[in-house]
């Protein structure tokens, strides 16, 4: 199986998977409750992945809120944003295509999760890249 890593739940979530099939390598993919929904290839290698992998595991663990790129390039196809809540990290979700901020993005709500249930299935993700 492929490396895939999901917030949300059966209603709203993003993923980031491995797709070995694509030229780019990896795909992102969003829905909201069947209505709405997303998908796109994201060029990106393993390093880069392993990287935003590691920083969101180390933000979940340090607590606070952050926000976070799956790359720092302008063609950045995913930002998350975490709030705290009394219940774990509720997350604002970005998705854009190509780097299209201003034509294209698709925003979502996603959470709370508990952060140990976060940092759990961030390190899960981390080990299915090696």
């Amino acid at each position: 199986m492929s490396p895939e890593f999901r917030i949300g739940d059966e209603v709203c979530w993003v993923a980031l998977a491995h797709d070995p099939g694509s030229a780019e390598g990896w795909r992102v993919t969003a829905e909201w409750d069947g209505v709405f929904s997303a998908g796109f290839g994201a060029h990106l290698d393993v390093a880069e992945v392993a990287a935003f992998a590691d920083a969101l595991r180390d933000r979940a663990i340090d607590g606070g809120s952050f926000r976070l790129e799956v790359t720092e390039s302008r063609s950045n196809p995913l930002t998350l944003q975490s709030v705290r809540t009394d219940a774990g990290l509720a997350f604002l979700v970005r998705l854009t295509p190509n780097g299209h901020d201003a034509v294209v993005h698709l925003d979502l709500e996603i959470g709370p999760v508990e952060r140990a249930e976060l940092v759990g299935r961030i390190e899960e993700f981390r080990r299915s890249l090696v």
